[in-house]
């Protein structure tokens, strides 16, 4: 729905990148409304791995704009194209990232619906290292909307990107939770360690085929994989809502053990998701193994199933 051009910030003195909607899409009645509630959802999140907006107006035309800080760098899709499958722990350590930037969001009551590796930035730092920066809430849902709010997303709506989408998405994008991300968190997850997506088709039909008969064997594909690592993205894309974690810090917790020097990011989500006024004293992440702590859901249908300590 939009261009983004660099720009010079004359009072700041600094490269920034400028959001436009294309003139194409001005036209359409929901377009604006769209664009402002992405600039507002953006700019109510202010954690280190989401970009940060800086200001919001419009063109002579009424043609709406977004100011964004400037990032240096690639998206994972196109880091996925020129290297191919990243290492387990260089993968688990950007799905860190993403899950502390997309805590934040679920605890604002934010849904991003169209979490996808080209909408996962790699940002340059000024230390040489890069972090990941969260793009595009231009489909975002905001749960619990205010009474007198734009309804944007209608029962036949199709909103997102179709090869990330979870079943619930592709039924109904209004009727979602943080369980739509956690799906797409999942496929992106298959995807960094395998170089691609665990369900592909030419048609919309196809893939919710896929998605409903084909078993998730991420270590068909790469067999010196963990089996825990493959049960984690299994829980992930479980087909029912309720087999898939709870939320996104408990995702966060079963990956720590596969980059446990980014175990700040899984601590962050954990802190962000705990209701103001209750302990979490006894909730610090201890680095469970997988096998100890993962509810999998390997088919369709399956009720989740909870694995003991390890012998």
């Amino acid at each position: 729905m939009g261009v983004v051009v660099a720009a010079w910030h004359e009072d700041l003195a600094q490269r920034v990148a400028v959001k436009i909607v294309r003139a194409e899409t001005v036209a359409r009645k929901d377009s604006a409304e769209r664009f402002r509630r992405e600039a507002r959802a953006a700019a109510r999140l202010r954690g280190e791995h989401i970009v940060r907006v800086i200001d919001v107006g419009t063109l002579e035309d009424q043609t709406p704009f977004m100011v964004m800080e400037f990032l240096e760098g690639n998206d994972l899709a196109q880091e996925l194209e020129r290297r191919g499958p990243l290492p387990v722990a260089e993968a688990t350590r950007y799905l860190l990232e993403v899950v502390e930037a997309v805590a934040e969001a679920h605890a604002a009551g934010i849904v991003h619906r169209d979490l996808k590796p080209a909408n996962l930035f790699l940002s340059s730092q000024p230390d040489g290292s890069r972090t990941i920066k969260v793009l595009d809430f231009g489909v975002s849902k905001t749960v619990n909307e205010q009474p007198g709010s734009v309804l944007l997303t209608q029962e036949f709506a199709f909103i997102g990107s179709p090869l990330y989408m979870s079943p619930e998405q592709m039924r109904s994008a209004h009727d979602v939770d943080a369980g739509t991300d956690i799906w797409a968190l999942g496929v992106i997850l298959f995807e960094l360690l395998s170089g691609q997506p665990p369900f592909v088709s030419d048609s919309i039909a196809g893939l919710v085929r896929a998605q409903l008969e084909s078993k998730i064997e991420l270590r068909a594909k790469r067999p010196e994989l963990s089996p825990d690592l493959e049960a984690i993205v299994r829980t992930c894309l479980a087909y029912e809502r309720r087999a898939r974690y709870a939320d996104v810090a408990e995702l966060g917790a079963v990956l720590v053990p596969f980059a446990p020097e980014h175990r700040v990011h899984a601590e962050r989500a954990r802190r962000v998701l705990t209701p103001r006024g209750t302990s979490d004293s006894n909730a610090a992440i201890l680095a469970p193994t997988p096998a100890q702590a993962l509810a999998v859901a390997s088919s369709p249908g399956e009720q989740p199933v909870t694995l003991g300590p390890a012998a």
